[in-house]
């Protein structure tokens, strides 16, 4: 071969090596370009009312508001917590003052930086505004949270409280001068309305998430913060997630099916599910919950505001009924906190399924059985939520069968809410169901003294006090002891069930139905919601069916 063949030979070769090449590149380029642009869309039973961390209480509301703002610290199965926008901290020998540093180089979503004087705002806020979520902080004024530099700030408490740690993992941080921008007329001086008419339905965080579209009711959109530092994105994590409101299980489930949705609403009958997940391409997950199912009564109307009538309600409640025919899966309660929250009490007696037992209790009461079928029970299940409904109407029929008339009220998360701020308007039961959204079993007890009456959350609308379960409440979370706390714990969570302020139904299996193209529910650290930070799920966008479904 001439030398002239030979260059033109290489010169070939080198071309189609570049060509080859080119292919390669614009190959990658387009699978990034599709990993970019991967959406996690997920139908939803619920509505998100609101944006504001500080009155957010339902399961989308929350995981919505993880997803846009940030805590402190974050969960972590082993030590608790583990620093996040605080880098570090120290507390004083007597328990009371907690000093944060602040990580440097961190942003809102504005660009803002976010400094120590953001999260003295936020706290203060949060407890100038008493929503629900400032319950977790009771024993701590608003002006005891100072920012005492850009990097440092100090809560001091009134007492020690062991779960102080532990709850900031609910604490989100606000962005204070945009929060300050767009202040409306309110009640709270130079703060005015604490920028709650602003914050409900606008983005004023710094996590990974920014908030796209908001329609009430209907959608929400989340889209990729591109500037987020405490965690690094994978190609494969979802650039933006789409919770669609769909109260009607059925049009859920249809969606689901024809992969117009990815995920589908945990509350997704479990027949249902479990047709959908017999098809291949879909798969349907179980989780153990520290999650707590009760029936709150409103203690403070008659008739149950007689420790015997809350006996009879609590003995008519057929778990076992509801475990295997409404939910699908999960395990009895007779207690107050889950059990694995209070792992070295000894066992608890709850009140078992018994019919006779329930009409001997009503038999024991004060009232007279006229009076007690003078007008039915009030029981609030969320509207458009089957199993909700399905327990509710187990119960109405249980009732019936001891000599108490009960009717079933279909009613928005939202108003639910709102009347458990008055006795007088407290519903006479609600179905509800509580996550463990930090591991401690104040996050559950807080609602069984005074502090945690007309909260605007089901329990809030419980009524209920016993002053030594209230003694030994405070000694556990003033203590330092491990071993005081617990014990203390057990006791309260005994004198609880003893007196009956609501019906300790059933721990949660959170079922979950969706697409194999899905990789969800990372290590939440032992906190809810926190596996619901979308930065770290996972989008396989080399799946037909991913592609067949986001064209």
């Amino acid at each position: 071969m001439t030398n002239s063949r030979v260059k033109r030979a290489r010169g070939a070769l080198r071309a189609s090596a570049l060509a080859l090449a080119c292919v390669g590149l614009l190959s990658t380029m387009a699978a990034n370009a599709d990993a970019k642009d991967l959406k996690l869309r997920w139908g939803v039973g619920m509505e998100v009312s609101t944006l504001d961390p500080a009155y957010q209480t339902n399961n989308w509301e929350l995981a919505t508001g993880y997803n846009m703002y940030d805590s402190l610290v974050w969960p972590d199965a082993k030590s608790g917590v583990k620093p996040w926008v605080a880098e570090s901290w120290t507390v004083s020998d007597d328990g009371r003052i907690w000093t944060f540093r602040i990580r440097d180089g961190l942003t809102f979503h504005d660009g803002a930086p976010l400094t120590a004087e953001d999260v003295a705002f936020s706290m203060q806020r949060l407890l100038t505004l008493n929503g629900p979520n400032a319950t977790s902080f009771r024993g701590l004024k608003p002006e005891a949270v100072v920012a005492q530099d850009a990097n440092t700030v100090t809560f001091a408490l009134d007492k020690p409280n062991a779960s102080f740690l532990a709850a900031l993992v609910t604490f989100k941080i606000l962005n204070k001068a945009l929060v300050v921008k767009n202040l409306q007329d309110g009640p709270h001086g130079e703060m005015k309305d604490y920028g709650a008419a602003f914050v409900r339905s606008n983005d004023a965080g710094s996590g990974p998430f920014t908030l796209g579209t908001y329609s009430q009711g209907e959608l929400i959109t989340l889209n990729r913060f591109a500037d987020y530092t405490l965690t690094k994105w994978d190609e494969k994590a979802p650039s933006s997630v789409e919770l669609q409101v769909t109260p009607e299980m059925a049009t859920i489930g249809t969606k689901l099916r024809a992969g117009e949705i990815d995920m589908g609403d945990w509350s997704l009958p479990i027949r249902v599910q479990q047709d959908v997940s017999a098809d291949e391409r879909f798969t349907m997950r179980q989780d153990p919950m520290n999650t707590a199912w009760y029936l709150i009564m409103n203690n403070a109307n008659a008739p149950l505001d007689d420790v015997n009538v809350r006996r009879a309600v609590a003995s008519a409640h057929d778990e076992g009924t509801l475990i295997r025919n409404i939910t699908g899966a999960g395990g009895p309660m007779g207690a107050p906190v889950p059990d694995a929250m209070l792992p070295n009490c000894a066992p608890i007696e709850g009140y078992a399924f018994d019919l006779d037992k329930a009409r001997e209790y009503l038999a024991a009461s004060k009232y007279s059985p006229e009076q007690l079928q003078s007008r039915p029970l009030k029981i609030a299940a969320v509207a458009g939520s089957e199993r909700f409904n399905n327990i509710a109407l187990l119960t109405a029929s249980n009732l019936k069968k001891i000599g108490l008339k009960a009717e079933v009220q279909a009613v928005r998360w939202a108003d639910i809410t709102a009347a458990q701020t008055k006795p007088e308007t407290a519903f006479d039961l609600v179905v509800f169901y509580d996550p463990a959204k930090y591991n401690d079993p104040m996050l559950f007890l807080s609602y069984y003294r005074k502090a945690g009456w007309g909260d605007p959350y089901p329990p809030g609308g419980m009524y209920y006090e016993n002053p030594t379960v209230t003694q030994l409440l405070d000694k556990a979370q003033t203590s330092t002891d491990i071993k005081v706390q617990q014990d203390s714990y057990c006791e309260a969570a005994r004198l609880i069930t003893e007196d009956s302020p609501s019906v300790f139904s059933h721990s949660e299996v959170r079922t979950t139905t969706y697409w194999k193209y899905v990789s969800a529910y990372p290590d939440g650290g032992g906190a809810m919601f926190y596996d619901m930070r979308f930065e770290n799920w996972r989008l396989d966008p080399d799946s037909e069916d991913l592609k067949r479904n986001q064209p």
